[in-house]
């Protein structure tokens, strides 16, 4: 799906909690700071104080419950919707939700699900924050050479989440000073709901507690160094990856003035380096997987996200005697037409790709768009009929259905579609906003109501949503459709006051 076209999250947006959107990046990037406990890391400890990792069952207790873990984490994320640049592209969200999964299913001391999502920056970064949630900027993609590379990054951030290291920092700090642990935690709020403010605030409380954090941060980048490799081979992914990333970056950005946003956060020295590369070398090798599925991330990310790639560039890669690149480029030469409206050309370019592997999702996305973009409505719902029938519930796939059948003016199939993925899905920003499209022009408006309610209320705009809510109400004449949503309108006021509670 082409969301500059399909979804309300562009500057075109129709859909008023989303036009929030605009904040930039750099605030965006200070919140994301002020919850990485990755600081200044300049010195390793040896290996057996790597080995000696906590007893997770108990790590933070003291100062913040699995429970209270996750209301933070939802707060938080609310609110990074509503001010960050996020990519909602379904071919690439599944990609690193099968990337992320595959690593936490073999990953241990997992608390509560995982949710990976991806930036709109072209900043060599990614972090984790509270309950489970992991952003990955579509940069550190660009900069990766191999799909290991970039699952090391991924690998390293779910190891802090797993080893609860925001929540054992913020107990260390309580025990050393309960007005700094006081003063931190009311930052670390006012830094959601306002980046700037909270980040001054943050300096400024933690001053006194700098060489605690510092020493506790060199003990937490070691635990994941070593946790973070153990989760890559565990999953298939070759270890390598890890220094080899890593490594390369300290390399590149040694005597440079400005690091990428990663090694501001998690510094790697020369002897870290060379302790993460010992550890590989201890460990089985691994058979080279098929890294088709990471080019095509790769160069989607890089032509339709980040504008990286020109037509000439593309048309050159195409000639690389490395299969799995020249496949990529064929596809992103694909989507740059596309994009520039080139349909015709589009087809013809991808027309190969989709002869040899027609079940491939990054491929039937863009075959989609080409035919929807010729208007060739009924050739689109065929072939996504027949791939949903094959796959029901696959996200590319059902998504691109219910957006042909938008396009093709067949409300009720989009409807049935989005409402059943929506049971499995519910916070799922694009079959929302698709949803609220198809009841608004299939004549439901409080249905439309409704679901812009769901959209405000999961980019934090509490208010807005239950307006929403009570427009819903005004334009049903069912008593019992009324009585629902009210008990809806009841729950998210309730919903506004916790959250109110907690920045106060």
């Amino acid at each position: 799906m082409q969301l500059k076209r399909h979804l309300a999250l562009s500057s075109k947006s129709k859909t008023s909690p989303k036009a929030a959107l605009k904040t930039s990046v750099g605030a965006f990037s200070a919140i994301a700071l002020s919850l990485l406990l990755s600081l200044s890391a300049t010195t390793s400890t040896p290996v057996s104080a790597q080995d000696r990792l906590p007893e997770i069952g108990t790590a933070g207790a003291g100062v913040m419950s699995i429970e209270r873990e996750l209301i933070y984490g939802d707060l938080y994320m609310r609110q990074i919707r509503a001010t960050a640049p996020l990519i909602h592209d379904p071919v690439l969200d599944e990609y690193l939700h099968d990337m992320g999964s595959r690593m936490v299913r073999v990953t241990d001391n997992v608390r509560f699900p995982y949710t990976f999502f991806w930036v709109n920056n072209d900043a060599i970064n990614a972090f984790a924050f509270f309950g489970g949630h992991i952003g990955v900027h579509t940069g550190l993609i660009a900069a990766a050479r191999t799909e290991s590379e970039l699952a090391a990054v991924v690998g390293h951030e779910i190891a802090h989440v797993s080893q609860r290291h925001i929540v054992r920092n913020m107990e260390r700090m309580q025990a050393n000073s309960a007005t700094t642990m006081s003063a931190f935690l009311g930052s670390l709020l006012l830094a959601v709901i306002n980046p700037t403010l909270g980040m001054a605030a943050m300096t400024t409380t933690t001053a006194g507690a700098q060489q605690v954090q510092i020493n506790y941060t060199r003990q937490f980048e070691q635990e994941a160094d070593r946790v973070g490799i153990d989760i890559l081979a565990r999953a298939g992914f070759d270890p390598n990856g890890a220094p080899d990333f890593f490594g390369r970056l300290a390399e590149q950005y040694r005597y440079a003035t400005r690091l990428p946003e990663f090694l501001q956060t998690h510094p790697y020295t020369e002897s870290r380096v060379a302790d993460t590369r010992q550890r590989v070398a201890l460990m089985p090798r691994v058979v080279k997987r098929d890294e088709q599925q990471f080019w095509l991330a790769k160069i989607r990310a890089e032509t339709r996200h980040l504008r990286q790639k020109s037509e000439a560039e593309l048309q050159r890669a195409m000639s690389s005697n490395v299969a799995e690149y020249a496949t990529a480029a064929r596809y992103g030469l694909a989507i740059w037409y596309l994009d520039n409206n080139q349909h015709q050309q589009a087809a013809a370019t991808l027309a190969p790709l989709l002869q040899a592997d027609p079940r491939n999702t990054f491929y039937l996305d863009v075959q989609t768009d080409i035919l929807l973009g010729q208007e060739r409505y009924d050739e689109a719902l065929r072939l996504l009929e027949q791939a949903y029938m094959r796959q029901p519930n696959e996200r590319t796939i059902t998504l691109n259905f219910a957006n042909a059948a938008v396009k093709a003016r067949k409300f009720q199939l989009a409807i049935d579609l989005l409402r059943d993925f929506l049971q499995r899905n519910p916070q799922d920003i694009v079959s929302l906003d698709l949803l609220s499209t198809a009841y608004r022009l299939n004549g439901n408006i409080s249905g439309m109501y409704e679901v812009q309610a769901d959209l405000a209320a999961l980019h934090g705009a509490f208010d807005q949503s239950i307006n929403y809510l009570h427009s819903a109400h005004k334009q049903n004449a069912h008593d019992l459709d009324k009585r629902r949503l009210q008990a809806r309108i009841d729950k998210l006021m309730e919903q506004k006051r916790q959250v109110d509670e907690l920045r106060n």
